[in-house]
Order: structure tokens, then sequence, then C-alpha cells
């Protein structure tokens, strides 16, 4: 028998090691072929594109031929070939260059942001080939599904130091005029980017006359480099009730799903159709144009992509997006005007400068669910950047991300030392769990009876090394996130990173199989290593140890193509993280387990279910015939019953015991 039982266990033990191999052989295959599927759909999105393209460009044509037609009925005269004149308005911030097409924005010129790294030419927003002029006018019609721009001649009627007027007429039937002015003030709020906006219409002729809506352009901006999966590039509508629908660019590119989940197909636009929508923007990962109209709300917007790099080898990259803002417009009387105004702010997205415009644009930051954390964090960061910077002003950033892991750390150091005090303990507790197994072997339900039971008796709470994890976890989604939007880190460097809002690429060092070597990851994944082998494994369960071992590369896959800013807190927190079980480790001897003397929660709850389930046992098979009801209601009194029960018995001898009444009336028997 016992050669038979040798001889089974040792079958069982080839049988692990078979598994394991074969897990990790279908774990790397697994990877293998998303690599060849990403691979492949790179190179036939190109041709997709293309002849989507072709296509579109076909509709169009189509479509040109009844929107010439219905030009006969509409109040504003053809499109003049006019040469396009352009005048600006500039403050110490930013640069806004106007057109006469349409009375509009053609370009806004951040002065103080690079447009590229290295380079000294500014950021330029709106500066997309074939993109339309910010803030032009556009207006509803039957022929297209998209409002249709207008983008005649204006006249400059009027120009300052710091504003200009528009004008538009079609005599004896409408008259346009479109004001702009930019402020002087020099305050480091939203002022420095912010265009005041006010355009009236009015009906000049001898009849009423109908537009239905009418529609302003928000503008456009391209893709970032560092926001590779497009998740920062969209169009935003807020509803005033803290209600944000972001329209993101992910929408307007094929998708093949994660191994054929959730594959979806590009839309040519989205509409939001709300009431009332308070702003609007469009934004990429570290610039936004944001209109609020006053006194006036709109009916929703819509967004769409703008074809910008085809040939790129990321899809999310190929299209820039654009959107409009619709606005309902009544029937206009003879000599009525409808009026429009508004600020127009077109900056970085820095949150204390955005949250200064006061109606909720801060959400265009789209932190999500994670802004209560998030928020806070980017305050705290940009204090401590206005301290190190006076001593760093090169590595400012990269300090104030390592200072800032240091702090939060640091609040979270007696959590995580439960954590690893617990583990620990758990480790201790394996060879009383071994032998609770082997005992009950076959037989869950007692096995899991008698492992609460043991739990219970030495004051035990195997969730206790959760609650740390799960408090870091929202933590770290709100520094992803705050990180990930933060103009503040845009060309911030830090020791050999040049960008800590990208992967730290090392251009000098060469690449394997065409993936760059990134240095920050690497070394996260080192230092996980060395801290999931300093913290005791509190579980002998196969799987968990075959997660606990494949987590340095998970960790590695995980982080690779995120910024590195994120990656560097992540490292330094995980350095802390090894610097605390080291210093708990030494006292690693003096963990004792002592069985407790007084019934502590985990006691009593187990004490609770075994006085249940013999309760339920005893009264025989006729209660289990009874409706479920029935049954929940006869267990509901008995609890009611146990509660009182235990709270008499927990009087018992006190003041406040429940005595029985003497025959006479009184409580006590009299004095003497």
């Amino acid at each position: 028998m016992e050669e038979k039982s040798g001889a089974k266990r040792l079958k069982f033990h080839y049988m692990d090691k078979k598994n394991t191999i074969i897990g990790s052989l279908l774990l790397c295959a697994a990877f293998y072929f998303m690599f060849v599927s990403s691979t492949n759909e790179a190179r036939t999105e190109q041709s997709r594109r293309e002849a989507a393209s072709a296509q579109a460009v076909e509709q169009q044509a189509k479509a040109a031929k009844p929107a010439q037609q219905a030009a006969a009925t509409s109040p504003f005269a053809s499109e003049e070939s006019a040469k396009e004149e352009i005048v600006s308005l500039k403050n110490g911030n930013i640069a806004v260059y106007f057109t006469n097409r349409g009375g509009a924005i053609a370009s806004v010129q951040l002065l103080k942001y690079a447009n590229t790294q290295g380079n000294s030419a500014p950021y330029a927003f709106n500066a997309i080939k074939d993109a339309l002029p910010a803030l032009s006018l556009a207006f509803y019609d039957d022929t297209s599904f998209l409002p249709q721009p207008l983008l005649s001649k204006f006249s400059l009627t009027a120009s300052t130091k710091n504003s200009l007027t528009y004008e538009y007429a079609v005599p004896g039937k409408i008259k346009i005029v479109r004001k702009y002015a930019l402020t002087d003030a020099a305050s480091p709020e939203c002022a420095p980017y912010t265009v005041l906006v006010g355009t009236s219409i009015e009906n000049i002729s001898n009849a009423p006359m109908s537009l239905r809506e009418v529609y302003l352009c928000l503008g456009s901006v391209p893709p970032t480099a560092s926001d590779i999966y497009g998740s920062n590039l969209a169009a935003a509508f807020f509803d005033g009730d803290r209600n944000t629908h972001f329209s993101n660019s992910s929408a307007f590119v094929d998708s093949s799903g994660f191994l054929g989940i959730g594959a979806s197909k590009s839309r040519p636009f989205e509409k939001v159709s709300a009431y009332p929508v308070k702003w609007a923007a469009v934004k990429n990962q570290f610039f936004a144009a944001i209109f609020t109209p006053e006194k006036l709300d709109s009916n929703g917007g819509i967004a769409f992509p703008l074809a910008m790099d085809s040939a790129s080898e990321n899809k999310y990259m190929r299209n820039a997006i654009a959107g409009f803002m619709g606005f309902e417009m009544k029937t206009l009387k003879p000599k009525q005007s409808w009026e429009i105004s508004g600020t127009y702010y077109v900056g970085p997205k820095e949150l204390d400068r955005i949250y200064s415009l006061g109606g909720g644009q801060e959400d265009v930051m789209n932190y999500g669910w994670a802004g209560f954390i998030s928020r806070p964090l980017s305050r705290l960061m940009n204090w401590i950047y206005s301290i190190v910077s006076t001593v760093s002003p090169d590595w400012g950033w990269g300090w104030s991300i390592i200072i800032l892991t240091l702090i939060v750390r640091g609040l979270l150091w007696p959590l995580t030392s439960v954590q690893i005090k617990s583990a620990q303990r758990m480790a201790k507790m394996q060879e009383p769990l071994k032998v609770i197994r082997e005992k009950h072997k076959g037989d869950n339900k007692k096995i899991q009876q008698e492992t609460m039971k043991l739990y219970s008796e030495y004051g035990i709470n195997p969730l206790a090394g959760c609650l740390p994890v799960l408090i870091q976890i929202p933590i770290f989604i709100g520094l992803y996130y705050m990180l990930q939007t933060s103009c503040e880190i845009r060309f911030a460097h830090f020791l050999w990173i040049k960008d800590l809002s990208l992967p730290d690429t090392i251009e000098a060092l060469p690449s394997i199989f065409g993936i760059p070597l990134h240095i920050l990851p690497l070394l996260n994944a080192l230092v996980t290593f060395i801290q999931m082998h300093l913290t005791p494994m509190p579980s002998t369960d196969k799987a968990q140890a075959m997660m606990f071992k494949f987590m340095p590369v998970i960790m590695l896959l995980f982080f690779y193509t995120f910024p590195s800013g994120l990656v560097l807190y992540w490292l330094v927190q995980s350095l802390l993280g090894i610097l605390q079980a080291i210093i708990i480790r030494r006292g690693k001897d003096k963990v004792v387990l002592k069985k407790r003397t007084k019934p502590g929660f985990m006691q009593r709850m187990q004490q609770a279910m075994e006085n249940a389930q013999a309760v339920q046992e005893n009264r025989g098979e006729e209660f289990k015939k009874l409706p479920l009801s029935e049954r929940l209601r006869i267990a509901k009194e008995d609890a009611q019953k146990a509660r009182q029960k235990q709270k008499e018995d927990k009087l018992k001898g006190t003041l406040y015991e429940n005595r029985k009444k003497n025959p006479g009336g009184r409580s006590t028997p009299p004095k003497r």
C-alpha cells in the first residue's frame, strides 16, 4: 500500500510539473498570437483606411449636388473665392490668428509651450490641414448628416489692440456680426488663455426666417505621441449635473477587440443629444479648447474625426478630433436678432487654471471616478514642485514625483505594516492548516469549517492583509489619471529620462525584435521580484504560488508602455516596500500565535453559524420540504430569539437585568 501511495504521489507530482509547463507554454503562445495579431492589424489597417477614405470622397461628391441645389433656398450667398486674410491678437500667453473665412479663429499659438521638444516653435491649436476655423458658424442642412459651415468672406469692420469685429451680410436677407476680445491679464488663472466671443444673427428680410439650429465649431486637436491608445483624445459635453459625455477618438477607428471579443467598426461621427449642455470642449492629453456660453444652453453636439496621418502605424495617431456645439434657434421675425456670447478657453490642461473658469470645466481632465484622489494629488504635486524647482529647476518634476511617493507611502505605512505582519501570521498557520486538509481530505465543507474555527481561535482575520492593497489600488489609479493628463510633466527631464510623460526609451540602446528598451519597467520588475521574496507567502495554494512567481513578469508587461513618471512612482514605492519589509522581517521571530482567552468576532460568528446549522438539522426532513419563504421566515425568528437571548445573558447579574415582578407589584423586596 505504501508503494502504491508513493507511486500515486509521484504521479501527481509529475502531473503538477507537466501542467505548470503546459500553462507556461500556453501563456507564451497567447502573448505571441496577440503580438502577431496586432502586427497584422497594423499592416492591413492602412489599406482599409485608404479604401474607406476613397469611399468617403465618393459619397461627399454625390452629396455635393443636392447641397448645391439647396443653395438657391439658403439665406446665405454662395461661397466667395476671395483671398484669405489673417489678423491676430496677442498677449503674453497666446497669439490668436483670425481669418475672414467665416469670421472665426484660424489657429491659436500657446507661446509658453513648445510644439516639440528641442524646438522653440510654440504649440499651435487647430493648425491641422483641412480643419474648420474654430468658432466658425454652421447651420442645419437637410441634405447632410453634419451641419454645413458658413465659410464665406466676412469683412473686418473694427480693430483695436485687444479686440476686433467681423461682419457678413446678404442684402435683404441676413446680417451676422462677430466680436472678439482678448484680455491682457497676467494672473496665473484662466484669463490669459481666454477669448471673449459675441455673435449676433439678424433677420433683415421682410419675412420670418427659420434656421432651426446654429452650431459653433469647437476646433480640432491632434493626438499626442504618449497617448498611444487615444484614451485622452476626445470631445466633451457637460450637462451641468456633474455628468460629462466624452466622445473618444477610439470610436472612430476599427477595433478587433481582445482576441475578437469587443470588436467594433469605426463611426463616421458621434452625435450627443442632451439638454442642457453647459459647455463643450475638444481635448487631447495635455491641451483643451472649451467654449462656455453665457445665458444660453446647448442642446448637444457632434464629434467627428479629422484625417491627419493615414500612414501612421498606430491607428490612434491617424486622426485628429473635432466637434460642433449646437443651439436651437427659433424662427426670427423681420428685424429680430438672435445672440450668443461666451468664453473660449484655449490652453493647457492644468487643474487649478481650468477650475478657475467656474463652471465645472475641470471635468475636462477626465479623472473619472478617481477624481477625488487625482485632484488633491495634483495640487500636492504642484505645491511640492513650487518648492523643489527653486533648488532643481531642470529635474524638479522628477523629484516632485519621488517626494509625493514618500508622502503617500508614509501615510500608508501603518496599513502596509499590518499587511506584512498579517502575512507573517498566516505563514505560521500553514502547518496546522495542512493537518486539517489532510485529516478531512475530500470534505471541503468540513475543511472550511475547521479552518474558520482555527482562525477564530487565534484571532486571525484572513482579509486583514487585503485592506492595504484595496486602499492602494484607487490611489494608484488616481495617480495614473493625474500623471496621464497633467500638462506639467510634458517634456519634463529627470536623470536619463527625456520626457516623464513618455516611456523612458534610450535611443542609444538596441531594440529587441523591434521593441525599444525601457529601463524603468525593467528595474521595476527586478525590484518587484526582490519584494515578492521578502514578503512571506500567506498561502500554499499552487495557483496562488504560480501567480506570485509570475508577478514580476506581469508587472513588466503592465508597465512597459506606461509614462515614465508613473513607473518612477511605482519603482520608488516598491523600494520603500522593500525597506519596510526588511525592518519588519527583523522582528518576524517575535510573531507568536496565541489563542484567544475571550471569544472574538470570528469566534462568535463561527459559533452562530454552527448553532444555526444545528437548529436546521434538528428540524428534520419536514422543514426542508417547506417553501423557501417560510424557511427564511422561521430562520429570521430564530435569529431574533438568539439575539434576544444573547442580550439577556449579557445583562445577567447587572442592574439592567430583567427581573420578574413580585405579586404585590414591587420589582424588589422591601427593605427591612
